[in-house]
């Protein structure tokens, strides 16, 4: 869409508020200044027409992340009853070119909440996967979706998908989480699917804290719960674990770790110490963690 300056003839341009001590002196696109210096006049008189939904297509074309041009344009779809559906078309042209900015996704999820009808998102998000399966953006308005429409069983389904293609693919995990979390489930049924998982990667960090995010950890005096837990989380000591650690390589950190957090619940302590001091060598990187772990412990026996 070009801008047409003869629609705003009548309009007093409002150039843009520069102090008279200039740090930074940003040198703007002529074009961009002037379609900007229109919009401020519109922001200013509060007008809504054709132009003014016309003008903030063209400065989202031009700044997709500009979220007054949003702000406007929803007031001009509401009180002009514009075609909601001729809006998706828009925002979905926008969405592809531009998939990591927050504001078209604001932006969506606002009109789709106008509509009431997300038939076409999931399909819509798939493409956007097909790109980048781990978009932050794309996995938070998901989630929304499946809270807003109850689509919790199909998309449990769904997420199969990207796991089977990914498993390292900790955004499709954290998913997998939420659906679970909301809904009826066999626990055991779902550890034998993790447990599989690890075996098939065992080096991936994303199955092992989803492992371990199920089950309550070992807490020390200082420790404090979590607040934002909404669901109640699994006992180690009611599932044996330590047959299927056993099968893991004895220098994952990960199966130490969670090695770690069973013998501190059976009073294992002395244990405990002896695979602190394993990881120190094993997971170098993370030695003062090791070694604060280690005293905490240690505070357990003394």
């Amino acid at each position: 869409m070009n801008f047409n300056k003869l629609l705003w003839s009548d309009v007093e341009r409002t150039p843009q508020f520069t102090s008279k001590i200039e740090l930074l002196n940003v040198k703007y696109d002529e074009d961009y200044e002037e379609i900007m210096d229109y919009f401020r006049a519109i922001v200013k008189s509060g007008e809504i027409s054709e132009r003014v939904f016309d003008l903030t297509s063209i400065i989202i074309q031009k700044l997709p992340s500009n979220y007054n041009a949003y702000f406007i344009r929803r007031k001009c779809l509401k009180q002009m009853n514009l075609d909601l559906s001729k809006e998706m078309e828009f925002i979905n042209e926008v969405t592809i070119s531009n998939q990591k900015v927050y504001q078209i996704w604001e932006h969506r999820r606002q009109v789709i909440e106008q509509l009431n009808n997300c038939k076409g998102e999931i399909e819509f998000l798939h493409k956007i996967f097909d790109e980048d399966n781990k978009n932050y953006h794309g996995w938070s308005y998901r989630v929304w979706l499946c809270e807003k429409f109850n689509l919790y069983a199909e998309e449990l389904i769904d997420v199969q998908y990207y796991l089977d293609e990914d498993i390292g693919n900790n955004s499709a995990w954290n998913y997998r989480y939420f659906l679970l979390s909301k809904i009826p489930f066999d626990f055991n049924t779902e550890l034998e699917y993790i447990k599989n998982a690890i075996r098939i990667k065992d080096e991936n960090e994303a199955s092992w804290n989803y492992l371990r995010g199920w089950f309550k950890t070992f807490k020390f005096k200082n420790d404090q719960e979590n607040p934002y837990k909404t669901f109640i989380q699994y006992n180690l000591k009611d599932f044996n674990l330590i047959e299927f650690l056993n099968e893991i390589q004895y220098n994952n950190r990960f199966a130490l770790s969670l090695r770690i957090q069973c013998l501190l619940q059976d009073g294992k302590y002395q244990d405990a110490i002896s695979i602190c001091e394993v990881l120190q060598n094993v997971d170098s990187i993370r030695i003062k963690y090791w070694q604060y772990l280690k005293t905490q412990i240690n505070g357990l026996i003394q």
